[in-house]
């Protein structure tokens, strides 16, 4: 369901409500999405690791990079780069936007139905 953001864009919380390291789940049709805020700026990735699938929003966040919780894996979260093993495959990135102090997602249809 897009907000009035825009056809696609979805409500991921209010901007200030997120703390720089943050990283939190959205759930997007049968697609989840982290979403996090790293250095000042936010960011969204599939939410699933590629490894093993481990929800990465369970993970930690260490300026632009996201660790998996099960095997350490490590990602950029600004570019979804995996950044070594156990981790091979990138996440894929999501474009992000603030309207009135609100975060939005854009995921389409087609995306939030192909998981």
């Amino acid at each position: 369901m897009a907000d009035e953001a825009g056809e696609d864009w979805h409500f991921a919380g209010v901007a200030a409500d997120f703390e720089d390291e943050d990283v939190e789940q959205l759930w997007v049709g049968n697609l989840a999405i982290a979403v996090y805020r790293a250095k000042g700026q936010y960011y969204a990735t599939a939410d699933l690791c590629t490894h093993e699938r481990a929800y990465l929003s369970d993970g930690i966040v260490v300026d632009c990079i996201v660790e998996c919780p099960y095997h350490q894996g490590r990602f950029d979260v600004r570019t979804g780069k995996a950044l070594g093993a156990p981790v091979i495959e990138p996440l894929a990135t999501f474009p992000v936007k603030i309207i009135d102090g609100r975060l939005y997602v854009r995921v389409t249809k087609e995306q939030a139905e192909a998981s």
